[in-house]
């Protein structure tokens, strides 16, 4: 029997998030909770419930996994609060790995994330909670993802790269081996980088280059 899921988020990202869950065939998605779709239209054929204020209701319904299905451009707290409000609840929160990715045997993973389409993950590297590593991106051996980062579609981490928390790295971006990027940082779309970027910074370019602060509060409650 299929485990009975609940998706936060209806999203572009939500619905990636659903052909990816489809693709495992272990999940039953029973509903969306979103804040701002209205209650009986659906998504992908999954029908919107209602908001999150649901969630007690549905735990009581004997649904025990939850997925925060809402996206991150360089703001992961819409992600973090969701987290939460699942954990509150008392729900599972697993990660969602389409079927064409591929990881390493050896990779450790926190809970809640996301890996897309032909993601490929390799030895010894480390995630964080809440992540999302988009379609086609590549994190080599070694690698060490904070919680909340957002890899975007194309990226290439190569090996012993570390990222710390809530981090956006912008589609296409490659990051040379060893290259360590600090907390709450934005590195724009196609970017190389070349050297460390510390944290709380905005950068782009071949190479990247800090070109201001990357300020974004992260008082969560």
């Amino acid at each position: 029997m299929k485990k009975k899921l609940i998706l936060i988020g209806g999203g572009g990202h939500g619905e990636s998030v659903i052909d990816s869950i489809r693709s495992a065939n272990e999940y039953d998605i029973i509903g969306i909770l979103d804040q701002t779709l209205e209650a009986s239209t659906s998504i992908c054929g999954i029908p919107v419930l209602g908001t999150d204020e649901l969630l007690s209701d549905l735990c009581h319904q004997g649904i025990s996994y939850g997925v925060i299905a809402v996206g991150s451009l360089g703001d992961p707290r819409p992600r973090i609060r969701i987290y939460e409000t699942l954990k509150q609840n008392g729900l599972v929160l697993p990660n969602i790995i389409d079927k064409s990715a591929v990881l390493s045997q050896n990779v450790s993973m926190g809970e809640g994330s996301f890996i897309g389409k032909g993601v490929i993950i390799g030895a010894r590297a480390v995630l964080g909670k809440g992540c999302i590593i988009n379609t086609g991106a590549i994190i080599e051996h070694g690698a060490i993802i904070g919680d909340f980062v957002h890899i975007a579609p194309g990226c290439v981490l190569c090996g012993n790269v570390s990222v710390g928390e809530h981090t956006h790295i912008g589609a296409g971006t490659t990051v040379i081996q060893n290259i360590t990027i600090g907390d709450n940082t934005m590195i724009g779309a196609g970017s190389l980088v070349l050297r460390n970027i510390p944290s709380h910074t905005l950068a782009f370019g071949k190479p990247a280059k800090e070109v201001g602060v990357y300020e974004q509060s992260y008082d969560y409650r």
